[in-house]
């Protein structure tokens, strides 16, 4: 047995036994889901799942956070729907390299980077199921109204726990629109709810999520050896559809494609943290 193939089966038997771990420590820290959502999140898939007709989304994060607390007032709720998902992201080697509280911050700049959404695409259904863009114009707000001086995005060098910004989005499902985000963090969690502050609107004309009703929620949780990013959305006091024209908007669907674009854009964002 030559050397060169004593290194390579070594390689290969250090691989496996830190991914062995890594899925380990994935079922450690979420213990309730199925073994083919464990297989999803190893395969570096999405899993999910809805309130509508008593659906569960509670099992999809971490016991004790923030997120978790939001997910089981979702699930008790008496109206309206809620979506869960989380994700695993493997550490790139710059992430890993890092210190835990170097690692949060770094991740909180990355979240917070929202300009970097322009553009971003996403699966339209009524566009037949085809690649189009999504979000067309993503900047910071100075106050809850003023439009006329939009801002850069903010870096914090410090991490902060508790954090909160408006935001202006302009997206090709229910045009511009204004957002509270506020953030919710710890040394591990880190968790943004986004409120709208405006009415959101089919075809720009009808209301389909009045003011305040829909809460997106976005968050990450540090495992040793990878990130688990989860997504939680709630409409309150809203059917699943809207219909309006002879169109039928299927919210559920509608934002789960949104939270798939959201991930893959994390998940790129990730990807330029040195």
């Amino acid at each position: 047995m030559n050397r060169r193939f004593l290194v390579i089966l070594l390689l290969c038997l250090v691989a496996v036994t830190g991914l062995y771990a890594a899925n380990e420590e994935v079922r450690k820290t979420l213990p309730h889901l199925t073994e083919a959502e464990y297989k999803a999140l190893e395969a570096g898939e999405m899993v999910y799942g809805r309130t509508i007709d008593g659906g569960r989304i509670s099992q999809y994060f971490v016991q004790g956070t923030e997120a978790a607390k939001r997910a089981v007032s979702a699930e008790q709720a008496e109206s309206g729907f809620s979506i869960g998902a989380v994700s695993y992201i493997p550490y790139s080697a710059a992430l890993k390299a890092k210190q835990p509280v170097d690692r949060q911050l770094a991740i909180f700049n990355a979240i917070r980077a929202i300009s970097t959404q322009e553009g971003l695409t996403y699966i339209s259904w009524r566009a037949g199921n085809k690649e189009k863009v999504l979000i067309e114009r993503s900047s910071y707000m100075e106050d809850s109204k003023n439009l006329n001086n939009l801002l850069p995005d903010p870096v914090a060098t410090v991490f902060p726990y508790s954090e909160e910004s408006f935001v202006y989005q302009r997206d090709s499902s229910f045009g511009g629109n204004r957002y509270l985000h506020t953030y919710t963090n710890t040394d591990e969690e880190i968790f943004v709810e986004i409120s709208n502050i405006s009415n959101l609107k089919v075809l720009g004309l009808f209301t389909a999520v009045k003011s305040g009703q829909l809460s997106i929620n976005m968050g990450t949780y540090q495992l040793q050896d990878g990130l688990l990013l989860v997504a939680l959305t709630s409409v309150r006091d809203r059917k699943p559809e809207v219909s309006v024209l002879g169109l039928t908007v299927d919210l559920p669907s509608a934002f789960r494609r949104r939270i798939v674009a959201l991930q893959n854009w994390f998940i790129d964002q990730l990807a330029t943290i040195v």
